[in-house]
């Protein structure tokens, strides 16, 4: 699960990207005034304790992409003395298919070229192995799916299976749903979850305030693209709340 994704190519380049930063700033200054209890009261109702099954963290088990904001970023960094690249990964689709780059399949689901070949994508995630799971999560013989970065763990990692979207609470799938809850562990990830909303609305307003356009692919890109793959690379534009990134990857 990752927060509402209102990052939309075809959006951003329209004439009311300024209202809509106009209309999540008004997001925001609401979401500093929820009501904490009454979030805490909802979360003690749906009952929730963590079985330690480790489903969020692995790819079998549905979208296990983890949406980082830049404090996340940095937190892992300091935790782990990893560098960025070492954390994180551009934010793609969760399936979006084999990248064939040929002009008989000119449109990729979920994929933004442009005139030059290059990815352009929204965000971070973390990393993940080769087969979908989490880059942090232990193998299940190795220590019963804990995580290797626990402490210094995403909000969303730290709040699954809630989050907030346009000021309500909202669930995602999970094997601890239902389950007993303390009034004190309800109010503590209450507060999490309303951090984490306001966090994630903040690093959105400074990605649409920083966002530089590009020009959509006309074909051209494709071609740069498909030529590229044959060398076994792939350039990413990832625009995040810092500016925008070149990045040169492996095609695999």
């Amino acid at each position: 699960m990752v927060w509402r994704n209102r990052t939309n190519s075809d959006f951003v380049r329209s004439r009311y990207i300024s209202l809509f930063i106009e209309e999540l700033e008004q997001e925001l200054s609401d979401a500093l005034d929820i009501n904490i209890a009454r979030v805490a009261s909802k979360i003690r109702e749906i009952g929730f304790s963590c079985q330690k099954c480790g489903h969020c963290c692995r790819a079998a088990f549905g979208d296990n992409r983890v949406l980082l904001t830049q404090k996340d970023i940095l937190k892992i960094a300091e935790h782990t003395g990893l560098s960025k690249s070492g954390i994180v990964t551009p934010m793609l689709p969760d399936d979006p298919g084999p990248f064939s780059f040929s002009s008989e399949t000119p449109d990729i689901p979920g994929i933004d070229l442009d005139t030059e070949g290059n990815i352009h994508t929204f965000g971070w995630m973390l990393r993940r192995k080769s087969n979908g799971d989490c880059s942090f999560i232990g193998d299940e013989k190795e220590c019963q799916n804990r995580c290797k970065i626990y402490d210094a763990r995403p909000m969303l990692c730290s709040t699954y299976p809630f989050y907030m979207e346009s000021m309500e609470l909202q669930v995602s799938e999970c094997e601890g749903l239902g389950h007993k809850i303390s009034g004190s562990e309800s109010l503590k990830l209450a507060q999490d979850v309303v951090r984490r909303y306001i966090a994630e609305t903040r690093d959105t307003i400074s990605l649409y305030r920083k966002f530089r356009d590009f020009n959509a692919d006309d074909g051209g890109g494709l071609d740069i693209a498909a030529r590229r793959a044959k060398e076994g690379r792939i350039v990413y534009v990832v625009h995040d709340s810092d500016g925008m990134h070149r990045i040169v990857g492996k095609f695999q």
